[in-house]
């Protein structure tokens, strides 16, 4: 009978404690609005004037903001509103959501709001995103706040740690200008409010120091690439050592050096920022971006080091390969 009762009270135990576990696991569900959201995204890309789109976008800001007024909005899902970009951080400090309207004119607005845990209200609060890229001379030396943001779409949200400090980098894609793109690389920290700050100087290299962003522009017409991956590649250096034989060359003679090369190969596997370094077509055309394209010849990257980007070329052999690219959010062209 003790046994019994011991067994008994040990299952009890097991099960309350299950389902204190379950009670802590959050829920996941669609936003109240999925269905509105979505059918209105539709609109914004197929309406048939600028007006009826504009219409569109006002109405979905509003339902969107209204779902994440709701206490419960952290565990809302919309994965169905394929137009809209959620980045997430591991940390659950915060929800990001961007979104780019399309005109006939072939330019987009870019659109976003934000999610953010308060440590004063331990509640979350929202902020709306004002895109302002359009009135930025120099937008990569520029620090924004107060919801003032250099406006991006973006696809990857990449979470880094140095000294206790956290550091979220975000890549996105801008098209506010009918024949030229931009990718984003943008830093994402947050002031003692709780209040999102944009821009850092954390970029090192040749060609990139002194920038709190990097703003990449291009033509329409190409595909730069720019993600982060996890690259496993293989690296050649080689060497060219002169020997010099004292006994045969008495009379110092160059011709009696003898030279020797070693070749060295290194597989290496680094988590890594790659992007294509963007060139005019022709040196005339420098500062025209609408006829920059990718250069091939070399590999460029970032790496993060020390609470830096650093910045590298890579020249890889014919087997380098990316073993995992981060899936997350909306990848555009």
């Amino acid at each position: 009978m003790h046994i019994g009762l011991k067994f008994c009270f040990s299952l009890l135990l097991l099960l309350a404690t299950l389902s204190v576990s379950a009670q802590r696991k959050p829920v996941i569900v669609p936003a109240p609005s999925s269905d509105s959201l979505k059918i209105l995204s539709e609109l914004m890309f197929n309406g048939q004037t600028d007006m009826a789109r504009y219409e569109a976008n006002d109405l979905f800001m509003k339902l969107l903001r209204n779902d994440l007024f709701n206490p419960n909005s952290y565990y809302f899902s919309f994965d169905s509103i394929k137009a809209l970009s959620v980045m997430t951080s591991s940390d659950s400090k915060f929800k990001i959501f961007t979104w780019a309207l399309p005109l006939k004119t072939d330019c987009f607005e870019t659109f976003g709001l934000m999610l953010v845990y308060s440590n004063k209200s331990s509640t979350y609060k929202v902020i709306e995103l004002h895109d302002i890229s359009h009135e930025l001379v120099h937008p990569e030396k520029e620090v924004l706040k107060k919801g003032q943001w250099f406006g991006a779409v973006y696809f990857q949200l990449i979470e880094k740690k140095y000294k206790g400090e956290k550091y979220y980098t975000l890549i996105g894609w801008n098209g506010t200008d009918a024949l030229i793109q931009y990718k984003v690389i943008d830093v994402l920290m947050f002031d003692r409010n709780d209040d999102p700050v944009f821009g850092k100087l954390i970029f090192r290299g040749k060609g990139f120091y002194g920038s709190k962003r990097l703003v990449f522009r291009y033509s329409d017409k190409v595909v730069m690439k720019l993600r982060y991956e996890t690259m496993t590649y293989t690296t050649v250096k080689t060497r060219d050592h002169k020997r010099h034989n004292a006994r045969i060359n008495t009379n110092n003679d160059e011709a009696l050096h003898a030279n020797k090369r070693k070749v060295t190969s290194k597989v290496k596997t680094e988590e890594l920022i790659m992007f294509d370094l963007m060139v005019p077509m022709r040196p005339e055309l420098e500062g025209q971006y609408q006829y920059y394209m990718p250069l091939s010849e070399t590999a460029n990257a970032f790496y993060f080091d020390d609470g830096r980007w650093v910045h590298k070329q890579i020249k890889t052999s014919d087997d380098s390969t990316n073993v995992h690219t981060p899936e997350n959010g909306l990848m555009p062209h």
